[in-house]
């Protein structure tokens, strides 16, 4: 897992996690994407469970990182 899921499953370093946290701080593009991930896995964690197919999975990662590119590069 990379250190922003760490960050919101609580597992990261004192260290690395105040580097994080500063950084959020300053940056308006990780706060939306830590507001609006940390909401979204309170939804989910609040219904009921289900699995995705693969393919779906696979085609939305696909689409979301295409739009990351597509606005802040490669």
């Amino acid at each position: 897992m990379n250190a922003f899921g760490d960050y919101l499953e609580g597992q990261l370093a004192d260290e690395v996690r105040h580097q994080l946290e500063s950084h959020i701080a300053h940056c308006t593009t990780c706060q939306v994407v830590y507001d609006s991930t940390r909401k979204t896995l309170q939804i989910v964690t609040d219904s009921a469970s289900f699995d995705l197919p693969e393919v779906s999975v696979n085609l939305i990662s696909g689409k979301i990182m295409s739009r990351i590119r597509q606005k802040y590069g490669p």
